[in-house]
């Protein structure tokens, strides 16, 4: 092999090598936008970790916990109620 030979051969590895790490590169930033973009599973993620909070509040301060469910039923009841005699009104 002629020294032009082998030197033809070098660059052609160097740029494969380079194909391939680019190739790896925009692998690992598609998947990180699927991760991003992936709507329903960011909402499936956030609802673990409020269910995680609910359960830790409810284990570490009950009363806390009774008076926040206390509090959004009584929200819930105020909002029904003012609609139900805004309809009933009418």
């Amino acid at each position: 092999m002629t020294s032009l030979e082998a030197e033809r051969v070098r660059g052609q590895l160097q740029h494969a090598n380079e194909t391939a790490m680019l190739r790896a590169e925009l692998n690992d930033t598609l998947s990180q936008l699927q991760d991003r973009l992936n709507v329903s599973k960011r909402i499936d993620e956030a609802v673990d970790d409020a269910k995680v909070r609910v359960v830790d509040l409810k284990r570490r301060r009950p009363t806390a916990f009774i008076a926040g469910v206390v509090g959004v039923a009584a929200i819930a009841g105020l909002l029904t109620w003012n609609v139900v005699r805004k309809v009933a009104v009418r």
